[in-house]
């Protein structure tokens, strides 16, 4: 495909080598994703066996999908199913978001969340602890 045309392909849509190198990506691509040379860096740590697969099959002419989780612009991770097809050893891959309810948040910031609601919990049984200690001692 000509690269001036893929350009204007109107939804995210790269073109990779079987590494993973991106050789060239649709200008939309940008406002999904930050420039990045190699789609490993967008890609969730837990959805890289699914990208091996869809790799792996560069000699393969059928498109295989696969819902993987990519990092977007704002720095959070969304769904998206993404097909890739292989032509003469570049790998034609549209990505296209799956809208769902939740948002899912940067693994860093959610186990941040999670040990901060355990700390609280910790610290609300200590002063009910306390409550009662200072109860006891009033009566």
């Amino acid at each position: 495909m000509d690269t001036g045309t893929t350009k204007w392909i109107p939804v995210p849509y790269f073109q990779i080598n079987q590494e993973g190198t991106i050789l060239n990506s649709s200008h939309i691509t940008h406002s999904y994703f930050h420039t990045t040379s190699n789609i490993w860096n967008i890609l969730y740590k837990e959805d890289r066996n699914k990208a091996i697969v869809m790799l792996s099959q560069n000699a393969s002419s059928n498109p295989i999908t696969k819902h993987l989780i990519l990092q977007t612009r704002n720095k959070l991770f969304g769904n998206f199913k993404c097909t890739i097809q292989w032509k003469d050893g570049i790998g034609h891959l549209v990505c296209t978001e799956v809208k769902s309810t939740k948002v899912l948040t940067p693994l860093p910031v959610q186990s941040s969340l999670v040990n901060t609601q355990k700390r609280l919990e910790e610290s609300e049984k200590k002063l009910k602890k306390v409550l009662k200690i200072l109860d006891i001692k009033e009566n």
